[in-house]
């Protein structure tokens, strides 16, 4: 990991812990009452918008969602293995 790019560290970074959470999440998913595994997106999202707010404030949370609201519209699929960049502010 010594040659990477900082940008390129943050990616991978992303990335591990992107794996992490899925193959931790399926397990937890799947021992969930049905009326609860329906629902687990939706809750999945509220906590992670509640952490960024928390961390970065409002007005940054608002530009990362912007941000991955235009991924998702031009086809990107924020995955395990292929973060998207939401950290670039273009000008």
């Amino acid at each position: 990991m010594g040659d990477l790019r900082p940008d390129d560290y943050d990616v991978w970074a992303v990335e591990v812990a992107m794996e992490t959470l899925e193959r931790r999440i399926k397990p937890i998913v799947s021992d969930a009452p049905l009326s609860a595994q329906t629902r687990f997106n939706n809750a999945l999202l509220n906590l992670a918008v509640n952490r960024i707010v928390a961390v970065e404030g409002g007005t940054f949370t608002a530009g990362i969602l912007w941000r991955l609201a235009d991924a998702i519209a031009d086809g990107k699929k924020p995955e395990p293995g292929k973060a998207v960049d939401l950290t670039y502010v273009g000008s």
